[in-house]
């Protein structure tokens, strides 16, 4: 992770399983291999770091579905036992450390695509940075003296993140750790006095620490010695460059809390209808790779429309927008996890051909297309149903006779729709053909576009670009 070099901790190169190994294991295979075997202990503690921020997404609520999933996917580590080699005081069968790996990390990768924002940053981090962070909460005192890193971060360390991310109005304390967290939270730790360090552990030693010299400058002794008042006047300054700097430190965290409550009630607001768009838009492909970038458009448009503008009208600091948009997807990603409740409904979003949506329906697109040409004074119909060759909507307004291809794209429109739009030209003896898109196009369509003629826009620019057709087929001289 860029920015954060964490020291392990003094157990990080022996690892034990989230269980206790001093209990009877002997009819237990996997645990009795766990105990015995490091590297395969190491990769079940990779896999909790994912399960346990799933277990932090979902709620007490969720946990028991959640358990009772871990629970049927624990049944394929039956392939990793060999009843040909039986080992122990009761003849078990053993366990294949490679085979258990395996499967743990393809257990893990399948947990994980479920996460993303702070989670994921959270699942992604090595498991001796894990262990270093606990141990930070510890010498910091927001978990127990007594308290083992282990790099499972369980109730108690979840509290602990959550306590200390509390202790800054600047945080959002929703109990995961994410990057940026974590570097501050090493940081808070390296910078933290020895003493302070020493007594948040309890240590004995703490009391043979040496005081701290009273290194305060004696203020009517030095101006009696130099004769002069420049230092005093010079700590007069700085005392008033600090007042104001607290003062508009003050006034910055005032006004990101103010920012940030806004865009959180906003958030849970709509968080029904963010769950139901996530299931919506997470899919699997015909080989079950999870597909993520609709998702990820969506949670975009959502901070266009919803979001963004509460950001920018809270504060002007381009630091807090930057840290406000961050904590606002981490929150959109963490609720939209959220297990939908059994009563939800199954459309989010309902298509409007006389509003502009990216979601929409692509027909109603071409209605949507159709409309902005008829404000703007032409009789326009779209003509997908009735099929007319390739052009999805035909214009007209005196003489003049024009096609529109419509595009809804995601990415970038290529020379095809030019071509299509061309032909639909020809076939209906059109004035000009018009590709209107919400995207953009490729250097090939705008090549192809050059060569016959076709106008490419985006719809927005339909009317301009219609009249341009217009004046030019009745030679009326144009006004810039």
């Amino acid at each position: 992770m860029a920015g954060l070099s964490l020291a392990p901790a003094a157990w990080a190169q022996e690892y034990k399983p989230d269980f206790n190994c001093s209990a009877d294991h002997t009819k237990d295979s996997i645990a009795t291999m766990l105990c015995e075997n490091s590297e395969a202990a190491k990769h079940e503690l990779m896999f909790d770091q994912a399960y346990y921020a799933l277990r932090q997404i979902v709620g007490k609520d969720g946990w028991k579905t959640l358990k009772q999933e871990i629970i049927a996917d624990d049944a394929a580590f039956s392939e990793c036992l060999d009843p040909s080699s039986l080992v122990g005081p009761q003849n078990i069968p053993q366990a294949d450390p490679t085979c258990y790996i395996t499967h743990m990390d393809t257990l893990t990768d399948k947990y994980k695509a479920r996460l993303s924002g702070a989670p994921l940053q959270e699942a992604d981090r090595p498991i001796d940075q894990h262990i270093a962070l606990q141990q930070d909460l510890i010498n910091l005192g927001f978990l127990k003296s007594s308290s083992r890193a282990d790099g499972v971060y369980g109730e108690g360390t979840r509290a602990a993140i959550m306590q200390w991310q509390k202790s800054h109005e600047d945080m959002v304390a929703d109990g995961f750790l994410s990057d940026s967290d974590a570097i501050r939270l090493d940081s808070e730790t390296k910078n933290l006095p020895v003493s302070k360090a020493v007594m948040d552990r309890n240590s004995p030693d703490a009391s043979i620490l040496p005081e701290k010299p009273d290194q305060t400058p004696d203020i009517h002794s030095y101006n009696h010695q130099s004769g002069s008042n420049v230092p005093y006047y010079f700590m007069i300054f700085s005392a008033i460059v600090i007042a104001l700097y607290a003062t508009a430190k003050t006034l910055q965290t005032k006004a990101y809390q103010a920012t940030w409550d806004a865009v959180s009630k906003e958030i849970s607001f709509q968080k029904l209808n963010l769950q139901i768009a996530r299931t919506q838009k997470l899919t699997k492909d015909q080989y079950g790779t999870l597909q993520t970038a609709a998702w990820a458009r969506e949670i975009s448009y959502f901070m266009e429309t919803r979001i963004d503008n509460i950001i920018d009208s809270g504060t002007t600091n381009k630091n807090l927008r930057q840290k406000l948009r961050a904590n606002a997807i981490n929150m959109i990603a963490d609720l939209a996890a959220h297990p939908l409740p059994v009563n939800a409904g199954t459309t989010a979003y309902i298509s409007d051909p006389t509003v502009f949506d990216t979601r929409m329906d692509p027909f109603d697109y071409e209605q949507h297309c159709a409309l902005i040409l008829r404000n703007a004074g032409w009789d326009a119909h779209a003509t997908k149903k009735s099929g007319d060759q390739g052009a999805d909507v035909i214009a007209r307004k005196g003489n003049v006779r024009i096609v529109v291809q419509c595009k809804l794209y995601s990415g970038t429109v290529g020379n095809d729709a030019v071509q299509q739009a061309f032909a639909a030209q020809n076939f209906q003896g059109a004035s000009g053909a018009i590709v209107a898109t919400n995207s953009t196009f490729s250097q090939s369509a705008r090549q192809v576009a050059a060569t016959t003629g076709v106008i490419l826009v985006h719809h927005t620019q339909l009317p301009t670009a219609a009249e341009e057709i217009y004046t030019r087929v009745n030679d009326l001289p144009r006004y810039s």
